[in-house]
């Protein structure tokens, strides 16, 4: 087992800082700090241990010294702690005190503020505290954990876009492409540590080569639980563990190349002790064959056989042999059949060469040259030959055979030859481990942890390399023929571990290479929705997501992205934009069909009767649906021959009307239609005086 560590992981600069300011002010007195100092309940302890006490109500204590934490507070605790008489250091990161100092220039510009994070985090709670003690009454604060909350917001007209120092850098920018076309007015600060960045680029490049991530760190840190989300993301098993002890053996099944994170409070002893453990590879090897023991619970149908043939491996039935003068083997001369001399004296374990002489069904009849014929049981054959004795095999035929008893209740050795091949599978196997073959097989059982395999012997498959993401129901797998790489295969131990996702992986990166390889504008592929969001759709292009946003859906207003796709669905979609530098590529479906104003003029010719759909109403007339992506207006004075007040009046949305072709112009996507057209002109005496006639 392999174990590698992420190249940066660890205390930041930021938490440094506020451990040294800690340390030095807890010299000669107590020193307390409003809540947690940094997010590791392990530090936190051993802080405590020597004089750096958290606590919450400022109130209860005797005023000393006031440690502010790294992730900072709001400006009414520092106020209140002022108040009380508290002599306070400010040991806030760098990096959080300058979002706060943005987010009150944002204040006094007069601009709302949206921060992306976790609005329970102490840090989010100081930066928004900020804004709103310096903003006007009208502004407001807004705290986004995602797209899909970012989206939510309504209008707004000039906005501050700041993030939490922790957050996930690729999604900030995600949130800011959607913020710009929303607001007119729109500013944004990337308040994202660059440690923080650096330590999930980190940790994710060492997730992509390892089999399973251990971050280290606390439960309750936002920057490990990112870590932990990210290493998750690429389909590889991740643990969060707060010290050495939660390392569990099930976390490490099947693995051969752990990898190790951790988040930027998690101080440098806890990272060694979890590394020493891990070092301990003997120990690790011990403890993962017993879960896999356990989570394979690979029962073969003569396993209690098995373990019996062991014994007598171990302690044949036979004495120890002593010698004459003479050098004659005593022992072999009293088990001699006095009448034949030349009858073959049988071990349980030694192999033999004999002859078919009777086929059954479900058995052989051999002659081994012993005194009776050796009976070879389907169950001791091969899955294949059991199910195919009779075409298999015939009288006859010559076979090698091992001896599993001498001699069963009716006399006869009991023989097997499923354990003679699968001797020689164990060396092929071996040899395909070795050189990183692929091999394929079904999978013909479930067990707790994982599935079996059948590859000439039964293998083991942990659920985590089951496939490329979690799945509820194991089940869904039997019957199913996976490709595999052997992750492990002991005879001696009859240990074989396999693992799917290796192969899946190993392909998705090969498909994923060609497809940027290939990746051009203008390009039109075919794609498999993956996942719907309130924006758009993301694509998998062989590999790669593209973001098919709802913009390009349809030359029509598309509501929502989930009124015309699905997940799972396969769909053809136009290459609009490639940066490989970023990883990023923009898709788009309406580019694939006609657009329906390019042909408008010719189908909704001058004059021309059609019918169309109510749409919306205005004031000065009806928009009204001619076709899916082609609206048109109904100006109100062309509603009716009479007069019109209200457009409601004449027509509501949802209606069905005829109307006339007034003028169509596809470059200005404009159509000008008549309903008062298609109705009969009311006679002279039925219109009305020409001071009430609408001049339009």
């Amino acid at each position: 087992m392999r174990v590698s560590k992420a190249q940066n992981l660890g205390f930041c600069f930021g938490v440094k800082r506020t451990l040294q300011l800690a340390f030095e002010a807890a010299q000669n007195q107590k020193v307390y700090t409003i809540g947690p100092l940094i997010n590791n309940p392990q530090e936190i302890n051993r802080l405590q241990a020597l004089g750096v006490i958290p606590i919450d109500n400022l109130a209860a204590v005797t005023p000393t010294v006031l440690l502010l934490p790294s992730h900072g507070v709001a400006p009414n605790k520092i106020i209140e702690a002022e108040g009380l008489g508290w002599r306070i250091i400010n040991a806030t990161c760098p990096l959080v005190q300058k979002a706060q100092n943005l987010a009150a220039d944002a204040a006094a510009s007069g601009a709302d503020l949206v921060v992306f994070g976790d609005k329970n985090h102490p840090e989010i709670k100081g930066v928004i505290g900020r804004f709103l003690n310096d903003a006007k009454p009208v502004q407001k604060a807004f705290v986004v954990a995602d797209a899909a909350e970012a989206e939510a917001l309504g209008q707004l007209k000039k906005v501050v876009l700041l993030s939490q120092t922790t957050q996930i850098e690729k999604d900030f920018y995600i949130i800011s492409r959607l913020l710009e076309h929303k607001v007119s007015d729109f500013t944004l600060h990337n308040t994202i540590c660059k440690a923080t960045s650096d330590r999930q680029q980190a940790a994710l490049n060492l997730a992509k080569q390892v089999d399973v991530m251990l971050v280290i760190g606390g439960k309750s840190s936002a920057n490990t639980q990112k870590l932990l989300k990210l290493c998750g993301s690429i389909g590889v098993p991740a643990f969060l563990v707060e010290h050495a002890v939660e390392i569990l053996p099930e976390m490490l099944a099947g693995a051969e190349h752990i990898g190790i994170t951790a988040g930027a409070s998690t101080p440098d002893w806890i990272i060694k002790e979890v590394l020493e453990k891990m070092s301990e590879e003997q120990k690790v090897n011990l403890v993962e064959e017993e879960i896999v023991k356990e989570e394979t619970n690979i029962v073969e149908e003569a396993a209690e056989t098995a373990n019996q043939e062991a014994a007598e491996f171990a302690a044949p039935e036979v004495p120890e042999t002593s010698e004459t003068e003479d050098g004659v083997n005593l022992m072999e001369e009293a088990l001699a059949d006095p009448y034949d001399i030349e009858i073959k004296q049988l071990h349980a374990g030694s192999r033999v060469t004999g002859v078919i002489v009777q086929v059954k069904p479900d058995e052989l009849l051999i002659d081994i040259g012993a005194k009776s014929e050796g009976v070879l049981p389907s169950s001791e054959m091969i899955a294949e030959e059991a199910a195919h004795i009779i075409e298999k095999f015939h009288v006859g035929d010559e076979i090698t055979v091992l001896v599993v008893r001498r001699e069963n209740k009716e006399g006869y050795p009991m023989l097997s030859k499923k354990r003679i091949d699968q001797e020689l599978i164990w060396d092929k196997l071996a040899e395909m481990r070795d050189n990183n073959v692929t091999i394929e097989g079904p999978v013909v059982d479930t067990v707790r942890g994982g599935v079996l395999v059948d590859v000439g012997i039964r293998g083991f498959v942990p659920a985590a390399l089951a496939g490329n993401g979690y799945v509820e129901d194991l089940k869904e797998f039997v019957g199913k023929t996976l490709k595999m790489k052997i992750l492990e295969c002991d005879r001696g131990r009859h240990k074989m571990v396999l693992s799917a996702k290796a192969v899946l992986r190993e392909e998705a990166r090969a498909k994923r290479t060609e497809t940027w390889a290939n990746l051009a504008e203008g390009q039109t592929l075919k794609g498999v929705v993956r996942r719907l969001t309130n924006f758009g759709a993301f694509v998998d292009i062989g590999g790669v997501d593209g973001l098919l946003h709802v913009s390009e859906m349809a030359w029509y207003r598309v509501n929502r992205p989930s009124d015309i796709l699905k997940e799972g669905d396969e769909i053809d979609v136009m290459v609009l934009g490639v940066d490989k530098e970023s990883e990023k590529v923009s898709l788009g479906l309406k580019q694939l069909v006609v657009n329906p104003w390019s042909v408008a003029a010719e189908k909704y010719a001058t004059d021309s009767i059609i019918e169309v759909k109510v749409m919306r109403t205005a004031g000065f007339g009806a928009f009204v649906e001619v076709e899916p992506g082609v609206e048109g207006l109904v100006h109100i004075s062309q509603l009716a021959w009479e007069r019109v007040a209200k457009t409601e009046d004449v027509v509501k949305p949802g209606d069905i009307i005829e109307v006339k072709v007034l003028s169509v112009d596809p470059e200005t996507k404009r159509i000008s239609l008549s309903r008062k057209a298609t109705l009969e002109s009311p006679t002279a005496q039925d219109m009305p005086e020409a001071d009430e006639v609408d001049p339009a």
